[in-house]
């Protein structure tokens, strides 16, 4: 059955979710594209009420590489307890159980379980439920144009700006950040195969299956 939280329907949130899509959506005859986290799902019917024929989509990439390049960017930055201790709380009560029977204090599987969390939230939502169409990340290496065709059709961008995003996307958006390769020396850090071993098998236990050296998740359909 699909987990239901306390928090997915809780009428507080109402005014709190208006006001700040109010703020994000200010024009009622433009399109917006909100780029949100995935845990926002516990507040789909909020933002339904507020935002009346909303279309989600859903953009997932393979564990192996998202591990990586999270690393890359946070376990110099962050300590393994404060994201612990951050993150896990907002977790579904499942889950936090999960990591509490197969803690490893390493940044690495904190992280994993993070990540977890997200595919775990899209899988539930999508039990009873077949509108929210997924993207992977490896399908735009395999076809950048094809993906933005796709995903330009889904969201309502007309086909003559594909050719734009396709040259925007051969731009480095990290260049000049503090968590650019360039300044924190990241692209020696890689996530261990055990701390990746650990993560499907979590995974399996949530109904999360991973396949191939990348760890793809092999049920979530586009």
């Amino acid at each position: 059955a699909k987990e239901r939280v306390i928090s997915r329907d809780a009428a507080e949130y109402y005014d709190l979710v208006k006001e700040t899509f109010i703020l994000l959506t200010p024009d009622l005859n433009r399109k917006y594209f909100i780029k949100t986290h995935s845990q926002i799902i516990y507040l789909l019917p909020l933002v339904h009420q507020v935002l009346p024929g909303m279309k989600e989509s859903y953009m997932h990439r393979a564990m192996r590489p998202t591990m990586t390049s999270v690393m890359r960017a946070f376990s110099s930055m962050v300590p393994m307890w404060l994201a612990e201790k951050m993150f896990i709380p907002q977790m579904p009560r499942n889950l936090q159980k999960l990591w509490l029977e197969n803690r490893v204090a390493e940044f690495a599987h904190t992280a994993i379980i993070m990540t977890l969390a997200n595919f775990y939230l899209y899988l539930n939502e999508t039990k009873d439920r077949n509108d929210i169409k997924s993207f992977s990340y490896e399908s735009l290496l395999e076809d950048r144009s094809s993906f933005c065709r796709s995903f330009f059709h889904e969201i309502g961008i007309d086909m003559k700006y594909v050719e734009l995003a396709l040259s925007a996307m051969n731009k480095d958006s990290q260049k000049n950040s503090v968590i650019s390769k360039d300044k924190t020396d990241a692209n020696k850090i890689e996530v261990s195969d055990e701390a990746l071993e650990w993560g499907k098998r979590l995974g399996l236990e949530l109904g999360i299956e991973m396949e191939g050296q990348d760890y793809r998740i092999s049920n979530i359909h586009e």
